[in-house]
């Protein structure tokens, strides 16, 4: 049973890497740097996560272990008996609320040729980082118990940690990336956009219009819009024109999307957008099923009262399918 446990704890320390610094973002999706850890990505669409509750003793043994390394708290502490560091994963367990947290469509991870990306996240969720000068974790184990009096010392060596203060602690991230060996990828090419002539590539039915609201009017643009950029979103009640590139797929069971581009008034530098539009495990090859569209507005204008003067956009949809395999902190090196 040793043995084995020694084993599972090895394989452990294998597939996790351990972020340098304490942080409670789980950062699922993110770009993963060997130098500056999860890169986050701003022009990427918020990924739904789930979180599950751990139940390995080793998985919990590890977080826990790697949680004090990192300066960590335990804000709670159900335990009745007095325990150290050293001591069994299932009293080290009860401290931490360990929470696995993992994409709901691992599909939707932005995942790009050679680049290792956060797929899953283990939180200690009542942990905390304190404002502490020392560079020394010192763990005490009293206030806040629900059940007894438990007191527990531990002391790790660890950077200086003021103002990381707050719940919840990150202490390993699992990374995945594209395995280049499975990877397939269909470019339609650059397709022409002319305002309302449609266009079928790729099981996906492409329609650029431009659309107005009376000025003065109560009225507003729809509220379903993609805006290409975050400033246009946010100018989104008080946009009165704008260009519209509609997409509807031949699948009757994948949703349409409408994508907008600021027309009046004009935002700069809002003139791109990218991004993945539908993604799906196909549970029999196991590969990663994934379409992408990028739109570019060339050129567009219109005049004084509101009518489409200049529209000169592009398009392009990229079929891409591929498994993905884990990276191992040894791979970073």
């Amino acid at each position: 049973m040793d043995t084995h446990k020694k084993g599972m704890e090895s394989v452990t320390e294998e597939e996790y890497v351990v972020p340098k610094k304490p942080i409670d973002k789980h950062s699922i999706g993110c770009a993963w740097s060997k130098q500056f850890g999860p890169v986050e990505d701003p022009g990427v669409a918020d990924i739904r996560v789930k979180k599950e509750k751990s139940f390995s003793g080793v998985q919990q043994d590890f977080a826990y272990n790697r949680g004090i390394a990192l300066g960590g708290t335990p804000a709670v502490a159900p335990v009745q008996a007095e325990i150290g560091l050293q001591g069994g994963s299932v009293e080290k367990s009860k401290l931490a609320g360990l929470e696995i947290i993992t994409p709901v469509n691992i599909g939707d991870v932005p995942f790009e040729p050679e680049v290792p990306y956060i797929t899953e996240a283990l939180r200690l969720a009542n942990f905390k980082i304190g404002d502490e000068k020392s560079n020394k974790a010192q763990l005490n184990v009293g206030v806040g118990s629900v059940v007894g009096n438990a007191v527990a010392t531990a002391e790790v060596g660890s950077q200086a940690r003021r103002g990381t203060e707050g719940d919840g602690l990150v202490v390993a991230y699992k990374l995945n990336k594209i395995d280049m060996d499975s990877y397939k990828k269909q470019d339609t090419g650059s397709l022409k956009l002319e305002l309302n002539k449609s266009e079928e590539k790729s099981g996906m039915i492409i329609k650029a219009r431009y659309h107005t609201i009376e000025p003065g009017t109560s009225k507003s643009l729809p509220r379903n819009l993609v805006w290409a950029c975050a400033r246009a979103d946010a100018m989104s009640r008080d946009m009165v024109a704008a260009w519209f590139v509609e997409l509807r797929s031949t699948d009757p069971k994948r949703k349409s999307l409408t994508i907008a581009f600021p027309a009046h008034p004009k935002v700069d530098d809002c003139s791109n957008y990218s991004s993945v539009i539908f993604s799906k495990i196909n549970p029999v090859t196991d590969k990663i099923e994934r379409q992408k569209i990028t739109v570019t507005v060339i050129d567009a204008e219109v005049t004084d009262s509101l009518k489409p003067q200049i529209w000169d956009a592009r398009a392009s949809l990229v079929d891409e399918s591929f498994k993905i395999k884990t990276v191992k902190p040894g791979d970073l090196q």
